[in-house]
């Protein structure tokens, strides 16, 4: 556990924001979530045997691992997601109702021939996700469109103008001049799917399927919740970023010296805490790296704010149609009463509270009163904690969910279980314990 936590804490940077507490195999050592190494291009993160592996000098900062961790763990920097937010809604409202998001090494292509107020800039479009996708749209985007970088083009590819393509008045595309300094950008975009730059192939290729799975999974959502703005993975810049008129600075150059601005700001800002904390000798208290059981037995949980945001932007589309749905976000838990032994561990380990005790299972033989779980299919992040730390293999987490559920203020489906074999924290339990496990009805201590 030690070593987890301190290999996450090596990944903390500039770039991406660790929180190992919310880690589910931090929570449960069990957990066999590893999609943070299998969607890592670079070896940042990577598997070795049943490990985990960091080598933090090989991260690029391309996002996508924080747009694949269930339970925010990761979080994407520079821009984080707020930024991002804010940075593709000015897009939205500068280019009447069109959201446009662009890979940085599209933008430097297409150097100063677009408009950038109409262009949000991450690093790579493996750092977009649903939320981000679903507040534009319910904040009234009318398209949203996510623009890769350019593949690398032929020789003369390029319409030598910046305009829209050779020989194709009105089209489509943004194009940078083919040759010497430029990227070649193609001159229209009409195939959505075409493949990642050739540059960092590696990168590019992980980053655009993550950014197709993110747009397909959007599309799903937008559809069952009534809405008919399109989602485009496109290869171009829209013809309507385009600059009005050459612009009157250099953009790189003052895109490098606001770099340079902001890199400064954040070492001032970092140099200046060690000073104080030298000189007054007072430490920030540090957030405690295992998290305590609380007063019910269950690790704390959260709802990452990604989830939220989510939530909060559905809630606002309407209500969904009242059809199922496969989506990579939501789950929808399923318990065989046979083989449930009503421990509740499922509760104890969920990270978002997806799953949550409800009655007194200590008393329940008693009482009589009901007890078990209650399920909120919209807080299920898909980390399937619950499965991997059930002993006995009871409980299974599909993917098709009723759209109905997802935003629902209330629970999706309580769960009764039934009262237990033994009394829970019988002083006797583990003699109780092996004498089940053993099949011996008199198990001695001594």
């Amino acid at each position: 556990m030690d070593n987890i936590l301190g290999l996450f804490e090596k990944l903390e940077s500039q770039s991406l924001a660790v929180q190992p507490s919310r880690c589910v195999v931090v929570r449960n050592r069990n957990a066999t979530c590893r999609r943070c190494a299998e969607a890592c291009p670079t070896g940042a993160i990577s598997v070795e045997g049943n490990d985990l592996a960091v080598a933090p000098e090989r991260c690029v900062g391309c996002g996508t691992c924080a747009t694949v961790c269930p339970t925010a763990a990761l979080e994407a920097r520079k821009p984080d997601d707020k930024d991002l937010l804010r940075a593709a809604a000015a897009t939205l409202q500068a280019n009447d109702g069109v959201a446009v998001i662009a890979e940085e090494a599209m933008l430097a292509a297409a150097a100063d021939k677009y408009d950038p107020a109409k262009v949000a800039a991450v690093k790579s479009l493996g750092r977009v996700d649903e939320s981000l996708i679903a507040v534009l749209v319910a904040g009234g985007a009318s398209s949203i469109v996510l623009v890769a970088a350019p593949r690398a083009a032929e020789e003369g590819d390029g319409s030598g103008d910046g305009g829209t393509g050779a020989g194709t008045p009105g089209g489509d595309g943004v194009a940078a001049t083919a040759g010497e300094g430029s990227g070649g950008i193609s001159d229209a975009f009409e195939a959505e799917d075409a493949s990642p730059a050739d540059e960092a192939a590696e990168v590019a290729a992980a980053a655009f399927a993550t950014a197709r799975l993110v747009r397909d999974t959007a599309a799903v959502l937008l559809e069952t919740w009534g809405s008919d703005v399109s989602v485009k993975l496109a290869t171009k810049l829209p013809r309507s970023v385009r600059a009005a008129e050459p612009a009157a600075f250099d953009a790189g150059r003052r895109g490098f010296f606001s770099a340079v601005r902001d890199e400064a700001r954040a070492a001032a800002a970092i140099t200046a805490e060690h000073v104080v904390r030298e000189k007054l000798g007072a430490d920030e208290p540090e957030e405690p790296k295992f998290a305590k059981v609380t007063e019910d037995g269950t690790l704390p949980h959260f709802l990452p704010e990604r989830r939220g945001r989510l939530l909060l932007a559905l809630s606002n589309l309407g209500e969904p149609e009242d059809i199922m749905i496969d989506t990579r976000l939501f789950g929808h838990v399923i318990i065989d009463p046979e083989k449930c032994t009503s421990c509740q561990m499922c509760a104890t380990f969920c990270p978002t509270e997806a799953i949550r005790k409800f009655g007194d299972a200590a008393t329940a033989a008693e009482t009589g009163k009901p007890f078990g779980i209650d399920h909120y299919t919209g807080r299920c992040v898909q980390c399937h904690c619950c499965e991997d730390i059930c002993p006995t293999g009871a409980l299974t987490l599909s993917t098709d969910v009723f759209a109905t559920d997802v935003t629902k203020r209330g629970r999706s489906e309580r769960i009764p279980m039934k009262p237990r074999k033994r009394k829970v924290n019988d002083p006797k339990s583990i003699v109780n314990a092996m004498s089940d496990l053993l099949g011996v009805p008199n198990v001695y201590e001594r």
